[in-house]
């Protein structure tokens, strides 16, 4: 092989190494937002309703009623618009910060035969909060936190699921 094509062929190859050495973009960071809200409900010393709820982002609510619930077992339904952040406001007084678990504060006096809620957030690198609710405590804020959460069968249209119209 000539200089000439030793040349050329080190001028064609060295500029590709380099590309390939450059830094890449990094790429993007999944949300520190929520794309994700479930609850689970039950169980009490008697026939509370148990089931889970989750809401996503996209609209769609998922349900699954165990144990004295109208419907049991899995169903789903496509929200209206804004459903997913009408829960989410409704609740960012309560949220923990991701990576937290927290337990309702301030719980006197309480009631001991009532149902628990665990609600949990979700974001899309997995990361959760977790707030847990006694529907015994009977504090002001805990009263507040008990009337939010019951909203949100009404809310996500599960409610019909969760209990036989009056």
């Amino acid at each position: 092989m000539s200089r000439f094509v030793l040349y050329r062929l080190a001028a064609c190859v060295i500029p590709l190494v380099m590309l390939g050495c450059a830094q890449q973009p990094e790429a993007p960071k999944p949300s520190a937002d929520p794309f994700r809200i479930s609850y689970t409900v039950g169980p009490c010393y008697g026939t509370c309703p148990v089931y889970q709820v989750a809401v996503q982002a996209d609209g769609y609510t998922y349900f699954n009623g165990e144990r004295h619930t109208q419907v049991e077992g899995p169903r789903q339904r496509k929200n209206q618009t804004g459903a997913f952040q009408a829960v989410e406001a409704r609740l960012a007084e309560w949220q923990p910060a991701m990576g937290v678990t927290q337990s309702t504060q301030d719980c006197e006096p309480r009631a001991t035969d009532l149902p628990q809620y665990a609600v949990i957030w979700t974001n899309q690198a997995g990361e959760k909060a977790v707030l847990e609710h006694d529907t015994g405590c009977h504090s002001d804020n805990a009263r507040e936190l008990t009337a939010a959460l019951k909203s949100l069968d009404g809310l996500l249209g599960v409610d019909a699921w969760v209990r036989e119209a009056p």
